[in-house]
This record gives C-alpha cells, sequence and structure tokens, in this order.
C-alpha cells in the first residue's frame, strides 16, 4: 500500500494520505453522538471513533489541561487532544518510541504537555505543535520512567526507573535545564510516583501487585525522611485477617489530601501524611474533584458512581463500562469539576466524556 508524508500543526506523519481524510471526517460526525446509559438514563459522549483503541491517563491527575478546553488521551499509541467544544479529535505525535500513556498537563499552562519520548523528557505546545527537549533520564535497566507529575513549584518533575536487577530508583528533573537529581533508591519494584500539589515530598509504593509489607511511602524531595505513609502497624487494628492491601492512590489538588482503595473494605480518605477515615464498601479505584467534596468511583461489576466525601451518599451513573474485561475506568475529573471522563469498554476500548451539568439529580456534585 502506498504512503506518503503528510504535515500537520508542525509534526512530520507517515500516513496513507486517502485513508487518514475520510477517517477524520467520519469522526467529526461519530464522536458528537452521545450514549445513554439503559439503566440511569445519563449520556456519556465517546471521545474516539469506533474501532480506535483509546485510553485515558492515569487519574492522579486531571487529563484536561488548564482552563478545560482539551483532554488530553492516548489513541492508537499515540497522544490525542479532544477540544471539549468542539467535538475535534487530533493526533498530537507521531512516529516511535511515544509513551503516549505518560502525557502529563502542565496545571497552569493550557498549552503545554510533557511526555516520554523513549528516555527523552520532551515538552509539547498545543498552540504551536513545536516540541523541545527537557531531558534524558538515567540509562534504565528495564521499562521506562513512569508519568511525570509536577513539584508545587512547576519547576520540576518526577520520574522513576529501574537501575537494575533489584533497584529502582526515583528522581526529580529540571524542565528549564535537564538537569537530574536522584532523591531515593530501594531495592524493591517502585510504582505510582506523585509528586505532592502543595508540599515538597513525593508518595510512592512498593508494586507487588497485591499484599506487600509496606505498599505505601514518602520522602522528602531532597531524599530525607524516607518513611511509610499509610500503615497500621498492630495486627488487631487491621480490617481483614492478611496486612491490608491499599491501591490506587491520587492526591487531592486543593487539599492536599488523598484517596486511596482499601482492597475489598472501602475507600480511604488520608491527610499528606497517611492519617485517615474509611468509606465502606467494595470499590476498584477513586479519584476526587479537586476540592475533595465529591468523589468518581467504580467497582469491580462495571458501574461508575458519584460519591459525596462527606457522607458517602453516592449517584449511579454509567452501568456494564467493563464490556471489554480488560477495561479500568481509571476516572476522573476535570479541574473545574464539570466533566468526568472515563475509560469505556461498552463498545470496545474507548474513553468517554460525561457533563455532570446535565446529570439529573439533587445536585450535590454540581
Amino acid at each position: 500500500m502506498a504512503a506518503h508524508w503528510r504535515y500537520h500543526g508542525g509534526f512530520m506523519q507517515h500516513l496513507p494520505i486517502y485513508l487518514i481524510l475520510p477517517a477524520l471526517s467520519l469522526l467529526a460526525v461519530e464522536i458528537q453522538a452521545a450514549d445513554r446509559d439503559p439503566v440511569t438514563g445519563v449520556e456519556s459522549r465517546a471521545l474516539a471513533a469506533p474501532g480506535q483503541k483509546a485510553s485515558n491517563l492515569y487519574y492522579h491527575f486531571s487529563n484536561f489541561t488548564a482552563g478545560d478546553r482539551f483532554v488530553i488521551l492516548a489513541v492508537d499509541g499515540q497522544i490525542h487532544s479532544y477540544e471539549v467544544a468542539s467535538g475535534q479529535l487530533s493526533r498530537l505525535t507521531g512516529g516511535e518510541g511515544v509513551a503516549a500513556g505518560s502525557a502529563s498537563p502542565h496545571p497552569r499552562d493550557k498549552d503545554l504537555v510533557y511526555y516520554w519520548r523513549a528516555d527523552v523528557l520532551t515538552e509539547l505546545n498545543l498552540a504551536t505543535r513545536k516540541e523541545r527537549r527537557v531531558g534524558a533520564g538515567p540509562k534504565s535497566h528495564w521499562g521506562g520512567y513512569g508519568q511525570p507529575t509536577f513539584s508545587p513549584d512547576l519547576r520540576r518533575v518526577t520520574l522513576s526507573y529501574q537501575k537494575d536487577d533489584h533497584n529502582w530508583e526515583i528522581g526529580l528533573m529540571d524542565l528549564a535545564t535537564g538537569q537530574y537529581r536522584a532523591v531515593v533508591s530501594q531495592g524493591f519494584r517502585i510504582g505510582h510516583v506523585q509528586h505532592h500539589p502543595k508540599e515538597d515530598k513525593i508518595f510512592y509504593v512498593w508494586e507487588t501487585g497485591g499484599y506487600a509489607p509496606q505498599r505505601t511511602w514518602l520522602v522528602n524531595s531532597d531524599g530525607t525522611a524516607n518513611r511509610p505513609f499509610y500503615a497500621r502497624p498492630d495486627p488487631k487494628m487491621w480490617f481483614t485477617p492478611l496486612k491490608e492491601w491499599v491501591t490506587h492512590e491520587a492526591w487531592i489538588p486543593d487539599t492536599g489530601g488523598m484517596t486511596l482503595i482499601m482492597d475489598k473494605i472501602g475507600i480511604l480518605i488520608a491527610d499528606s501524611e497517611g492519617t485517615s477515615r474509611l468509606l465502606p464498601g467494595q470499590y476498584w479505584h477513586t479519584a476526587a474533584r479537586a476540592d475533595g467534596k465529591v468523589l468518581v468511583v467504580d467497582d469491580m461489576p462495571g458501574n461508575l458512581w458519584l460519591m459525596e466525601a462527606a457522607t458517602g451518599n453516592r449517584k449511579l451513573l454509567i452501568t456494564n463500562l467493563r464490556g471489554e474485561k480488560g477495561v479500568h475506568a481509571h476516572a476522573s475529573f476535570s479541574r473545574d469539576g464539570r466533566y468526568v471522563i472515563f475509560n469505556d469498554g461498552r463498545k470496545g476500548e474507548g474513553v468517554s466524556l460525561i457533563d455532570l451539568h446535565a446529570v439529573e439529580g439533587e445536585g450535590w456534585w454540581k
């Protein structure tokens, strides 16, 4: 099949042009159509075309750009933007080595997105479509560098990587100079690295895929005071016969607290040092609105809920979202709290958006 170079917004893309042009015109029509849940009546809008494999970004920060004009998502292995007002989906990257799931919108600059291309942290300007090489990460023994999260002063981002067969490291990269500085090394697999939104400290987990001797950790960004985050050291205080498995953690931007899932037990809402309270229930993932007052929560059967953090009051939004059994909802809010996006398995591997202003009900979530 013949293929041609297509230039669009500052990127050269090696695409079959006679295929892509009809596809884009079809896309503009199909992504505008809303799906109505047969149980709740709540409408959601797919962000990619049928047949495309789309995924949102991990939900420990908003997937929306500053100002909420665009959603940033991964579609067929490349980074895309979805303009909420127009419904236009645009491809932002091309070529090899793009870690599309690592994309991270800047919290304040509406035009900037950061992502990893192989071992290089790259800054992408949405307005100009120009890219800037920030810096290269240390040589990784295996795998990538995780999803960048920003320091409170927005001058640095976190990264983590596997140093050798037995050790992993967390570090910081300066966004202006690309200079890398190690923070802490551990003799176990590190995951879910997140810089605190207000304080100069970093959260991470001992990644096991199950119960760990100590799952959650904090370390100051200068490498001092490496310490457990949430833990109940006395077995008499455990909610389960096994040591508790807490997972799926996300900082709350405005409060500086954190949401966590305790497997088969409920949702933990913790302060910045791990003291927590429990909202009981069997849930899978949760993320808070920026002010911490409303949560979006999913469960293993594939239901998506809104929950009032103070009371545990719930509102069912979507049912059967796990039509594709591998789909994890990883739902999150827009920065202003009006929209929820989630991975949607009802018609394949997609991403969908809900406008909460259009959801009927008593309105504690609005």
